[in-house]
């Protein structure tokens, strides 16, 4: 503990004299500190692009909805009453109402089609997609309304021809005008706009298109409108909590299998995607993404500790005579050590910390920039204890060989030397 103390009791003197020699001799040093201020910022740049890169991913999938689980018809891979293997699974408004009342771990429920089709205002006509659902699926695929309001459940029960416009759609079918309660044509026939959603631009995982660019109706109307019949293309599903999953597909499966008059050992004829087992191994891409880039900042960091190293090594040199003198009245190996190492510190700190404030300020230029789609650097707190504690290894790194070297001076042969 007295040891402990003796060197706690050294630092603030050491360190004092280490600065009060690099303002004295920073233009000898000063590519060594340019090299540190460069492996700095290097290290706080390609944290924050990395983690930009994490949280463009992590926000691309919430847009499109986080947490639900998408069940998908397939064909049989099994057997089931005389009924050959490869049948076509074909999901109905009957599932879809089994699956709302048969879910009690799900939150909400929906059924979802996509199609292709020709939308048309005095403004402008083009091919557009449509996405025919019911309403839970505004909670699912979080869609949040801008302006006016989504379609309900009694939208849905009357069959009315309502519709919710993805936000790029506004000013390409109707200009300057507001869309609110105007008609858009659908194939031919008139839909009511009740409702813009707000903007979301780049999404992860989507159908056929950016919901920027969705025409959105109720199930009902738009199986109507297509001559759909009964049928819709799949079921997204999302429980209460995530760990809830399981629960939930054991759920539907105990619904559509004897609707569909499967087996218990089919596994094929209805699939079920958890959004987060499909996204997974994108979201790990991202993690081996930002550790990559964290190496090779760090390896920037690490050759420009070797000039420090070096030019500490020059010092002991030079200053054999000093360093023997102190030993000569009473001082310690340690105690050389650590004055080389404090050295050492101070050198990389000064050099760091101007390199860390160049870092910031650049990730601050680039997010000014108008990088569209692009995802942006964000310079979380993590990024900057990441790179302290990148500076303090480096720096210990860089004083051990000039630190063992100062502590082995010969206090005779060096003071004859001179």
């Amino acid at each position: 503990m007295s040891s402990l103390r003796r060197i706690l009791g050294q630092l603030a003197p050491l360190g004092g004299d280490a600065f009060a020699q690099l303002r004295a001799g920073w233009r000898a040093q000063a590519l060594t500190l340019l090299g540190i201020v460069w492996g700095a910022a290097a290290v706080v740049m390609l944290l924050a692009l990395g983690s930009g890169f994490n949280e463009f991913l992590d926000l691309g999938i919430e847009k499109t909805g986080d947490r639900f689980t998408e069940i998908a018809a397939s064909f049989t891979s099994a057997e089931a009453g005389g009924a050959r293997v490869g049948r076509r699974i074909q999901f109905t408004t009957e599932d879809l109402e089994r699956l709302e009342a048969g879910l009690p771990s799900a939150v909400a429920v929906a059924g979802e089609s996509e199609r292709m089709v020709v939308a048309e205002t005095p403004h402008r006509t083009r091919a557009t997609v449509l996405a025919l659902a019911s309403p839970g699926i505004a909670r699912i695929r979080n869609h949040h309304v801008a302006r006016g309001r989504f379609y309900d459940a009694a939208d849905e029960t009357q069959s009315r021809r309502v519709a919710v416009l993805g936000a790029g759609l506004v000013e390409i079918f109707f200009g300057d005008r507001d869309p609110l309660g105007r008609a858009i044509q659908i194939e031919g026939v008139p839909f009511e706009v009740v409702g813009i959603l707000e903007e979301k631009g780049f999404q992860l995982m989507t159908n056929m298109d950016l919901h920027d660019r969705t025409l959105f109706v109720p199930l009902a109307a738009g199986r109507r409108l297509l001559g759909h019949g009964r049928r819709i293309d799949q079921f997204l599903a999302e429980p209460h909590r995530l760990d809830e999953t399981p629960e939930l597909i054991a759920e539907a499966r105990s619904v559509l299998w004897p609707q569909h008059h499967l087996p218990d050992a089919e596994q094929d004829g209805i699939a079920f995607y958890p959004v987060q087992d499909i996204m997974g191994p994108t979201l790990l891409l991202g993690v081996g993404l930002q550790l990559l880039l964290g190496f090779i900042g760090t390896v920037t960091l690490a050759m420009a500790a070797v000039g420090v190293g070096n030019l500490m090594i020059a010092l002991v040199n030079e200053r054999r005579r000093e360093l023997a003198m102190r030993r000569a009245c009473g001082a310690r190996r340690s105690d050389l050590m650590l004055q080389l190492l404090v050295e050492t510190l101070v050198v990389v700190g000064a050099g760091g910390s101007l390199g860390v404030a160049a870092g910031v300020a650049i990730v601050a230029a680039v997010r000014a920039l108008p990088l569209g789609g692009f995802p942006q650097p964000v310079l979380q707190g993590s990024v900057l204890v990441t790179t302290f504690c990148v500076l303090v290894g480096v720096g210990l790194a860089a004083g051990v060989v000039p630190a063992r070297l100062a502590a082995r001076v010969d206090p005779s042969a060096a003071l004859r030397a001179h």
